[in-house]
């Protein structure tokens, strides 16, 4: 799977020159990215790369061991079935408010300093994990849908709780975040930018290996984003707003990966301990005397 992903990062890297010789920023282009398990692309081989750098693959969405919402941990989860809905990650508890966000355990803030970053290749990425849930059989157009906007936004306390703030504005299902701001913030990055145009991914919710064996609590996508593009504080609240087409009744939630925390060995942590015991009887020692 490395290999095929270092492929596709060559290939979007050679595309890249070519769309700022063809396009030139700003241009309006368009890109449609295919996740499907396929005979040609089993499930984990399927993946996409936009002008940008990001990068988009089909989890292989192994059957064992057993999964469920508590063992993904999600961030945000969206729900409406209407056809579409869009919604983002907030500690306000009012799901009326933030659009199609499911308010509860599985949806709050996040800081930026929490995210974890995974080498692709050399390059250093930030990793996150979609868990689509929709009705439909494996290889139907009802169990097909369109992941067409993510915008991430970074900033103060206000980006915690954005609805008390002046919440979401701007248009939505544009094909471009231009006009939108998030309690007075605009997105540091966003899927549809100058760079690649209007991105849409179209994906199928679950993806599986087994028929009938991926319910929810199982990433069907990955996302890889470059870790040169988003700028901020460990301190900054990060906020992940997406926005999707074609849904049915299910609900959509996401992940991501958290920064690993360097825990010293046994044998280290024995070490210090001698250590400390024996700078304590040392001043014990200097003070008796």
């Amino acid at each position: 799977m490395l290999r095929k992903v270092r492929d596709i990062l060559k290939t979007a890297l050679i595309t890249g020159v070519v769309a700022f010789g063809v396009f030139g920023v700003g241009s309006a282009h368009a890109q449609l990215i295919k996740i499907w398990c396929t005979a040609d692309e089993p499930c984990g081989e399927s993946s996409g790369t936009t002008v940008d750098g990001t990068i988009f693959e089909a989890e292989a969405n192994p059957t064992t061991p057993a999964t469920g919402t508590g063992v993904f941990k999600p961030f945000v989860r969206v729900q409406d079935s209407s056809g579409t809905q869009s919604g983002y990650n907030t500690d306000t508890g009012n799901p009326d408010i933030n659009y199609d966000t499911k308010a509860g355990l599985w949806t709050h803030s996040v800081l930026f300093g929490d995210l974890g970053t995974v080498d692709i290749g050399g390059l250093s990425y930030y990793q996150f994990s979609l868990d689509a849930n929709e009705n439909g059989n494996a290889g139907s157009d009802a169990n097909k849908i369109d992941l067409t906007a993510i915008q991430i936004f970074l900033g103060g306390e206000k980006l915690k709780t954005p609805e008390s703030f002046g919440g979401y504005t701007g248009t939505q299902f544009d094909g471009s975040a231009a006009d939108n701001e998030l309690a007075g913030y605009a997105p540091i990055w966003s899927l549809d930018n100058a760079t690649n145009g209007d991105v849409t991914v179209n994906l199928q919710a679950s993806i599986c290996d087994t028929a009938g064996q991926c319910g929810s609590g199982k990433g069907d996508l990955k996302l890889f984003i470059l870790e040169s593009l988003l700028k901020g504080n460990a301190e900054d609240y990060f906020v992940f707003y997406t926005e999707y087409n074609n849904v049915g009744s299910g609900f959509e939630e996401w992940n991501y990966l958290a920064k690993s925390v360097t825990v010293p060995e046994p044998g280290t942590l024995a070490m210090l301990g001698l250590g400390l015991t024996g700078l304590v009887v040392f001043r014990r020692r200097v003070r008796h005397s």
